[in-house]
């Protein structure tokens, strides 16, 4: 009786297409979570009534949007300059995200 299985030619072909799945998954996967992060990013000034303990000066803005001139954004903002490391993201979410109108 002769042995039936798949050619050994066919397996490899399936391993190397596996692979790259695998690569083009994490390729994918690292992109969408820089995309994540700069599209939650408060292009305009982040105001912060009580910011986080030991944040440098000059990530949160003290005074409130301007009606005048700025156009408060709805939505959960962060700063552009928030580390990329934090133990609790949430803290660091703008109250009011400003940004300037004509």
């Amino acid at each position: 009786m002769k042995g039936q299985g798949l050619p050994i030619s066919t397996i490899i072909i399936a391993a190397l297409g596996i692979l790259v799945l695998v690569v083009i998954g994490a390729i994918f996967g690292s992109q969408i979570s820089k995309f994540g992060k700069a599209a939650s990013e408060c292009q305009g000034r982040c105001y912060k009534a009580s910011p986080p303990v030991g944040v440098m000066p000059g990530v949160f803005d003290p005074n409130k949007c301007n009606a005048d001139f700025e156009t408060k954004l709805s939505g959960a903002w962060i700063p552009k300059s928030m580390p990329s490391k934090v133990d609790n993201p949430g803290e660091w979410r703008c109250d009011e995200c400003c940004i300037l109108t004509g």
